[in-house]
This record gives C-alpha cells, sequence and structure tokens, in this order.
C-alpha cells in the first residue's frame, strides 16, 4: 500500500498537481493560495511570468504594478516604503544591483509564478527586515538567510539559484 501511495504523489506531482489529505490541488494554488496573482505594465495586463522583465512591486498584492522604467518604481518603493515599511527585501536580475528588479513585500513559496525562479543574482534586504531564500519550492533546499538592511551584490555559488523566498 505504501508503494502504490509513493507512486501516486510522484505521479500527481509530474503531472503539476500536489497530493494532500483533501485531494489534489493545481501547484499554482498550492504554491500561493492567497488572492489570484495578477501583474500590470504601466496599467496593462502582462502574464505573472514576465515579471522579472521589467520594474515591479508587490505593494498591492495580489496586484503586482511593473513599470518600464526604473525610475518610476523606485520612487513609488520610496514613498511605499517612507508610509509603510512593507518591503523587506529587493531583487535583482544581474549583480551589483543590475537590471530587472522587484521590491518584495509578501512570501513566495514558488518564485517561478512570478518569473524569478533561479534569476536572483543580487538583492537588498530593507527595512531591518530578515527574511531567507531557498534553492527549491516551497521553502526547502539550501537556503540563504539574511537580515537587517543586508545588501549583497553578488551570490557566488547561490547566483541564479533561488526558488522560494520568506520573511522571517
Amino acid at each position: 500500500m505504501r508503494g502504490r501511495r509513493i507512486r501516486s504523489i510522484t505521479f500527481a506531482l509530474l503531472l503539476g498537481v500536489q497530493a494532500t489529505m483533501a485531494g489534489p490541488v493545481p501547484l499554482a494554488a498550492a504554491a500561493d493560495s492567497a488572492p489570484a496573482l495578477s501583474a500590470f505594465l504601466d496599467g496593462r495586463p502582462i502574464a505573472l511570468v514576465d515579471v522579472s522583465k521589467y520594474y515591479c512591486d508587490d505593494f498591492s498584492y495580489p496586484v503586482i504594478q511593473c513599470s518600464v522604467s526604473a525610475l518610476v518604481t523606485s520612487s513609488r518603493a520610496l514613498v511605499v516604503s517612507l508610509l509603510t515599511s512593507v518591503d523587506y527585501v529587493t531583487v535583482f536580475a544581474d549583480v551589483s544591483y543590475g537590471g530587472a528588479f522587484m521590491n518584495v513585500s509578501q512570501d513566495y513559496t514558488v518564485l517561478g509564478l512570478i518569473g524569478w525562479n533561479d534569476r536572483i543574482s543580487s538583492f537588498k534586504a530593507r527595512n531591518g527586515e530578515t527574511g531567507t531564500f531557498y534553492v527549491d519550492w516551497f521553502y526547502s533546499g539550501s537556503d540563504w538567510p539574511f537580515c537587517c538592511n543586508t545588501q549583497q551584490s553578488s551570490l557566488g555559488g547561490y547566483d541564479n539559484l533561488f526558488s522560494s523566498m520568506q520573511r522571517t
């Protein structure tokens, strides 16, 4: 019986569902079971997987706001941060805080849902907050904890490996 259950769970995971006691749940729903995520680029809807191509924030969660201008997103982030201190980390696609970025205020069990799976090359912790990056989905695998306004311009062997992130 145990062998059959393991094979069923393995097969379900290969099909893109997570087996639970209540039954199968699509990975997207299991990953972030909060309200449905959506993303907008300068007011126009975009695919969630394209979020990592732009300058974004999730301060309107479950809506992710993006812009083609880093200045627009940085200005918005500064105002929101000064008023609420909601973001806990900014992730960047390139080393030395370059390329596309996202100001993050939420936990993400599967960064692939928003296009950031295996794409983070540097980060800046914000507002004295702490968190942890993980190399696997659902906060598992090797981890990289960060604390208190840390700025990491290069991730060495962890470059482009993070698949989930969580405020701690």
